[in-house]
């Protein structure tokens, strides 16, 4: 995991405010990477659309990532949402729920 303060990608943008200094890092926002070690994404897109376009095309995004601690990062995204689900769970944890449920392994449970 490694961590890195979202302030020091701004460094040297004038922010007119002086409290924005750098004695204020551990106040604000930390971005943080994640290993993934292997998982899965589906999607949902019509029938015949080809390998090259099933990006451009999909109206359900999902998917199953396992992270470097070994938990899963389960998510998914329906077209046009504001917004996605996620939920992380142990590996032995893996809520399938409903939805898709008669296609095996569905990721995020859907």
């Amino acid at each position: 995991m490694r961590r890195r303060n979202v302030q020091e990608a701004f460094v040297g943008e004038p922010t007119g405010d002086p409290t924005q200094s750098l004695d204020n890092y551990a106040e604000g926002d930390e971005a943080v990477d994640v290993d993934v070690r292997g998982g899965k994404i589906q999607l949902v897109v019509p029938a015949g659309t080809p390998d090259d376009q099933v990006f451009e095309s999909h109206t359900f995004l999902g998917g199953e990532l396992e992270l470097e601690d070994g938990r899963v990062l389960s998510f998914q995204i329906q077209d046009g949402a504001v917004g996605a689900q996620a939920a992380v769970h142990a590996a032995d944890e893996r809520d399938r729920g409903v939805g898709l449920s008669s296609i095996p392994n569905v990721p995020g449970g859907v």
